[in-house]
């Protein structure tokens, strides 16, 4: 048990939320549709959670193999304040707490149960629905691990390309979305659901791009290469961020307009103003504009905030803790609305 906390806490168990509430608000947006077996939920879940744990070691892994930056340079970025230098990537393979056999062998773990959780759903799928449906669950998931692979790995290595944040918006929102629906209902391809997956992945995108645009020096030095870097200039950067951050709302009035999706939905504009100040916040942030990184009550919850200000990690979390927030509640409000619905 205590290696197994180990391998979570490495996995970053923290980020979680970021698979588990999409595919919770999949899960739910499938209730009512033909072919919905509602004990399928389980290993649906338990294979999301484990294949999002499983990538974030295998993208230690193919980091740890292309060779880390030089500790000295990240421990003086580190001083300086940068999160992604204090994230030293594999420190526990450098420390001697796991060997890099130790970590193929984590992930391979993660990725084998996802698998084994995605191989029972594929065969309920074939027996109950036929081959297309078995079919659509297995595209899904590989579609999910090839591109989940090349996040880092060779020979794309789309992160390295400014790419990265893509390739998690198209994991987290379309692979992810669609792939529950599949799952659960064995319809291959849902418009409106797709519409809808677009939105999430945005918002999802949201939570590393804030990062990446915060970091934008510090990711130079240390040879990441992020979208930030690619869209180059502070307004564009600030305009895309913007455009992540409203489109989820324009994906809702479009399933409204298009494919009679409940106007309650729109509740979701609750999280608008915690959108606008996430904007707000970031171009003064990368415009070294004065502004007030305090927490308020409807920004949800923030963790220790005192500790975080001591640590010096303020500055960083204010905005990321924000940006998690946004993606969370606009979830659990579509959650809330869609069993509404079915109810009333």
């Amino acid at each position: 048990m205590k290696r197994f906390r180990f391998w979570m806490d490495n996995a970053r168990k923290i980020a979680l939320p970021q698979s588990a509430i999409p595919c919770l608000t999949a899960i739910v947006l499938s209730i009512g549709q033909d072919g919905f077996f509602w004990p399928l939920a389980i290993p649906v879940f338990l294979g999301v959670c484990a294949a999002h744990l499983g990538m974030n070691l295998a993208d230690d892994l193919f980091d740890y193999r292309k060779g880390l930056p030089n500790g000295e340079l990240r421990s003086s970025l580190a001083a300086e304040g940068s999160v992604r230098a204090r994230m030293e990537k594999c420190h526990y393979i450098l420390s001697g707490e796991a060997t890099e056999k130790d970590l193929a062998r984590a992930v391979a773990a993660f990725l084998g149960f996802a698998g084994a959780m995605g191989l029972t759903v594929l065969l309920y799928q074939y027996f109950a629905n036929g081959l297309q449906a078995a079919l659509a669950v297995a595209l899904y998931a590989l579609g999910g691990l090839l591109t989940g692979l090349q996040y880092s790995g060779a020979p794309l290595r789309l992160g390295y390309h400014g790419l990265g944040e893509v390739v998690i918006g198209l994991l987290f929102g379309p692979l992810n979305i669609m792939g529950v629906s599949a799952a659960m209902t064995g319809c291959a391809f849902r418009p409106d659901l797709f519409i809808f997956s677009i939105g999430i992945g945005c918002l999802v995108t949201n939570i590393v791009y804030v990062h990446s645009m915060m970091e934008f020096s510090a990711d130079r030095q240390l040879g990441k290469f992020t979208f930030a870097h690619l869209l180059k200039g502070k307004k564009r950067q600030t305009a895309f961020i913007a455009i992540f951050a409203f489109i989820p709302f324009i994906t809702l009035l479009v399933n409204i307009l298009a494919f009679g999706w409940s106007p309650f939905f729109l509740l979701t504009l609750v999280t608008l103003p915690m959108s606008i100040c996430l904007v707000n916040s970031t171009w003064k942030f990368i415009n070294g504009l004065p502004r007030n990184d305090t927490p308020k009550w409807w920004m949800g919850p923030m963790g220790d905030w005192d500790s975080y200000v001591k640590a010096g990690l303020d500055w960083f979390l204010f905005r990321w803790l924000l940006a998690r927030n946004i993606d969370s509640f606009y979830c659990l409000v579509v959650i809330a609305v869609a069993i509404a619905v079915l109810c009333f």
